[in-house]
């Protein structure tokens, strides 16, 4: 309880904007570098978003703003854009850069529109959340691209 309570201490002196919940089994952060470490079982919360990983690490700056978001191990996560657009996904690392709002998941990738139901999957899969662009490569393996079509004519008989 005392780390969780100390952890928000440091979150809401370092995000000061937006309330981020991050619970962990264990925490690091050197100011003087600008870095925060949390390790075992993370879950990093921010309003509806979602970011979860056996590592997380955040990069800051002087002023404590927020540079870098980087889960490792077990990565997952779940962002809300609007009322109309939600984007999950998973991958062995995840990188979300907030100033640009791209998130770049590497490593047995996938990340799904929950809202148009598409899922695409690779081994590296960059999105911008601002301008809703989507990139994905396969490196060895294909791409894969699922999703629905709707039928306006039900044509089976």
């Amino acid at each position: 309880m005392l780390r969780q309570i100390s952890i928000m201490i440091f979150l809401c002196v370092l995000i000061r904007a937006e309330e981020v919940e991050i619970t962990a089994k264990e925490f690091f952060a050197d100011e003087l570098k600008g870095i925060a470490v949390f390790t075992g079982s993370v879950a990093a919360k921010r309003g509806k978003d979602i970011m979860k990983g056996d590592k997380i690490t955040i990069l800051f700056t002087k002023n404590k703003e927020i540079t870098k978001f980087e889960a490792k191990g077990n990565a997952y996560f779940y962002v809300k854009l609007d009322n109309s657009s939600a984007y999950t996904g998973e991958a062995n690392e995840i990188v979300y850069i907030p100033a640009e709002g791209k998130y770049t998941l590497k490593g047995k990738a996938w990340a799904e529109d929950l809202t148009n139901s598409r899922k695409v999957i690779g081994e590296l899969i960059t999105f911008n959340e601002k301008t809703r662009f989507a990139e994905v490569n396969g490196d060895e393996k294909p791409v894969k691209m699922i999703f629905t079509i709707k039928d306006e004519k039900n044509t089976k008989e």
